[in-house]
């Protein structure tokens, strides 16, 4: 199954959900809206003289407001976050890119443009999700540039980088306005740590780093404890810039963490 299929399917487990930002309504724009009555506080400026020719009632032409705004992905290049323990779980890019599409699909339904941070310029539509798709798939953003004013933002990584490294991102983020998500994916070995005796753990993608443990469940407490301390630096850094953090195992179904963005995002918007 191709990831924009399974975006497919996993934005269908919310149906007919509609961002609020970019629903349409009257207000200053280009494209036709709805005619009404006219007002005396509308002046004749604002009448159509075409469509009140037809009768006898005065009428005013309203125009759609231009209220599509901008949701904008990036996905962690580390080698470390294409990886999966095997078990049958998709790496970690595989399911943030499954999450992110779905999303994306979802804010296009809801009249909004997507995009990838640094990327080409943001669209709406179903062409811009298979763009999203492809410059998903290969973006090679290892530092994600400042986004556009006023955009979402949606970073997805396991974020095992220093929360002094993110608070400074997110710091830059939030001062053009933009609030979002961090999408914390994570494997289930890397949360369960289920190993034992003599153990060799090795970086991902041909690193030189290496660690070897003659009995791996000697560090399960040490380890559970620092990256709870971790998650909890990272969400902290995250709420002080207005942005949430949301963590997903690859061994769960991905639909209740898109819905609670979808409720989140809802919200800060």
């Amino acid at each position: 199954m191709t990831p924009r299929v399974e975006a497919e399917n996993l934005a269908g487990f919310l149906p007919g959900v509609l961002l609020e930002a970019g629903r349409r309504r009257a207000g200053p724009g280009e494209a036709f809206w709805q005619f009404r009555d006219h007002r005396p506080e509308d002046g004749a400026k604002l009448v159509d003289w075409r469509r009140s020719a037809r009768g006898d009632r005065l009428y005013v032409r309203e125009r759609e407001k231009e209220a599509a705004q901008t949701a904008l992905f990036w996905i962690d290049p580390d080698a470390g976050f294409d990886w999966s323990s095997g078990d049958g779980w998709p790496t970690k890019k595989r399911r943030a890119l499954a999450i992110c599409l779905a999303l994306s699909i979802l804010f296009t339904r809801g009249g909004e443009r997507v995009g990838v941070l640094g990327g080409t310029p943001p669209r709406t539509g179903a062409r811009a999700i298979d763009r999203l798709a492809e410059e998903l798939s290969r973006a090679r953003v290892n530092n994600p540039p400042p986004p556009a004013t006023r955009s979402a933002v949606i970073y997805a990584s396991d974020f095992y980088a220093s929360p002094d490294d993110w608070r400074e991102r997110l710091r830059v983020a939030a001062a053009t306005g933009a609030t979002g998500a961090l999408l914390m994916i994570a494997d289930p070995a890397e949360e369960d740590f289920p190993f034992r005796g003599r153990t060799l753990f090795e970086e991902p993608g041909g690193g030189k780093r290496q660690a070897l443990f003659g009995r791996a469940e000697a560090a399960q407490a040490e380890y559970a404890t620092r990256l709870a301390a971790h998650r909890a630096a990272m969400r902290e850094v995250a709420q002080a810039h207005g942005f949430i953090a949301l963590l997903h195992r690859t061994d769960r179904s991905a639909a209740p963490t898109l819905s609670m963005l979808v409720s989140a995002l809802g919200e800060r918007r």
